[in-house]
């Protein structure tokens, strides 16, 4: 996905700027995001990053990584007042992250403690190719939209809208504060 993210970057203003880590671990998660100390805290062009974006293997509020299961603790913790300082959300480009109580349970502790301003991801085992459709239309209209803060659930439904196979896949947006 790398690769296609870094398409994208100069066809937006200013250029997207794509800062990709492999997490291997929840320790290798804690070690990037976690607040104040996690590497991201500390390279001044990664810290206010509008959109986090985590491409992991999922499961209902939890992610597989390569050596390990994040569950939804552990995924809460690595981002415990991420968006208290400025505006951002989370996008889940996993499988079944949100699905189910479990998934519902686990966006509204993520959002609570995250403070992000939303998060978005999958209720269905997803179609790698299908969802990254889902998932550069969102970011290409995003980082576009010259106020997508105000217009972020109508960019969401504009790929609801446009991309049929959204709805097949479960996508979903869940706003917090």
């Amino acid at each position: 996905m790398k690769g296609f993210f870094e398409a994208m970057a100069p066809l937006v203003h200013p250029p997207l700027t794509v800062a990709h880590r492999f997490v291997e671990s929840e320790a290798g998660l804690a070690y990037y995001a976690k607040r104040p100390d996690g590497l991201m805290w500390r390279n001044e062009e990664l810290f206010d990053t509008p959109i986090y974006y985590l491409a992991f293997h999922g499961r209902p509020g939890g992610v597989r990584s390569l050596l390990d299961r994040i569950d939804s603790e552990r995924l809460c913790a690595a981002f415990e007042g991420y968006g208290a300082s400025y505006r951002n959300l989370v996008y889940f480009a996993c499988c079944n992250v949100l699905r189910g109580k479990q998934g519902e349970r686990f966006a509204k502790e993520f959002l609570r403690r995250s403070r992000v301003r939303a998060v978005i991801g999958y209720t269905t085992a997803v179609d790698w190719m299908a969802s990254l459709v889902c998932d550069m239309l969102f970011l290409h209209r995003f980082y576009r939209d010259p106020s997508p803060w105000r217009n972020l659930r109508r960019i969401f439904n504009s790929v609801l809208r446009d991309y049929p196979a959204a709805k097949r896949l479960g996508y979903t947006f869940i706003a917090g504060r």
